[in-house]
């Protein structure tokens, strides 16, 4: 009988402490539920960041490439911007060169010759030269060792185009015709404020100033009116020119007409210009020698041929 309830105790003990046992792992279920759910929560945030890390870094990957692609671009972009510059300056030397002037209809219909830079040469057919020009029979030996710079004065006004250039021209030559009793007009070559060069009586003839120069005129009043840029740098391409082609002395001598005789051409506005030009020959000035003793030229360059 003791030992039934001994055994009895005993398995109620047991069972009590199967049943605290049980009730301690529900406790600790029910108290670790919410930690579970949280690292869950975390575990589920980590994916996410991981997610959105995997994301970012597909995007990083995408941008660099298009990055490196746009430094690519714009390296090429460079490359062809300096190769195109390099082929302009080239160009723009080349055009600086002087070549030959084409008269008369060798070069292509339609155009002018280009003296470089812009600068044309306008021909004599080009400007409407008058056909009542006589022939001209005082030849110019080459090279021609002075050049002598006029301008038209009288209060002419520059022309700034090729049509009242090309009238201009015409102008001067009917005056130098009908009321100078002259063959043909004055100068060997005229200089608009287009920038451009009228032929006149051109290489080959002399002037009606002297013998052994060329006469340049400068269109307009220049005691009046300040020359242009482009006009002084048409100028000094046509000298460049005659230089290469050999039609003026390599040290030719650079002289304005109120050197040679009592004149206000070619305008105060051209003198100083040609002054600082590298072939101005300070002669007639001061105590310097008279422009051509040395070739016999005489006192005064006033001729009427």
């Amino acid at each position: 009988m003791y030992i039934y309830s001994y055994l009895h105790i005993i398995k109620m003990k047991l069972l009590l402490k199967v049943n605290s046992e049980k009730a301690r792992k529900r406790y600790v279920s029910s108290v670790t539920l919410p930690t579970s759910s949280a690292n869950g929560t975390v575990a589920t945030i980590k994916r996410i960041n991981q997610n959105r890390t995997s994301i970012n870094t597909s995007i990083f990957q995408k941008l660099s490439t298009s990055s490196k692609l746009l430094i690519l671009l714009i390296i090429l972009v460079i490359i062809v911007a300096g190769v195109i510059i390099y082929i302009e300056i080239q160009q723009s030397n080349k055009k600086t060169d002087a070549g030959p002037i084409l008269f008369g209809n060798s070069y292509e219909h339609g155009t002018f010759p280009n003296l470089g830079n812009g600068h044309l040469v306008i021909d004599r057919d080009q400007w409407g030269a008058s056909e009542l020009a006589k022939n001209l029979k005082i030849p110019l030996k080459h090279p021609i060792p002075y050049v002598l710079i006029t301008h038209i004065g009288v209060q002419s006004k520059p022309c700034e185009n090729v049509y009242r250039c090309s009238i201009k021209m015409r102008t001067i030559q009917d005056s130098a015709i009908a009321e100078k009793n002259l063959p043909d007009i004055q100068s060997n070559f005229y200089v608009g404020d287009d920038g451009n060069i009228y032929v006149g009586r051109g290489w080959d003839y002399a002037n009606t100033y002297a013998n052994d120069t060329l006469a340049v005129t400068f269109m307009g009043d220049y005691g009046r009116y300040e020359p242009s840029e482009k006009q002084l740098e048409a100028a000094q391409y046509l000298l460049t020119h005659a230089v290469v082609n050999k039609y003026i002395n390599l040290a030719y001598k650079l002289v304005a007409q109120n050197q040679t005789k009592v004149t206000k051409s070619p305008g105060a506005n051209v003198y100083r210009n040609i002054k600082k030009w590298q072939h101005f020959y300070p002669c007639g000035i001061g105590d310097n020698p008279r422009c051509g003793v040395e070739l016999g030229m005489p006192d005064i360059w006033d001729g009427k041929m």
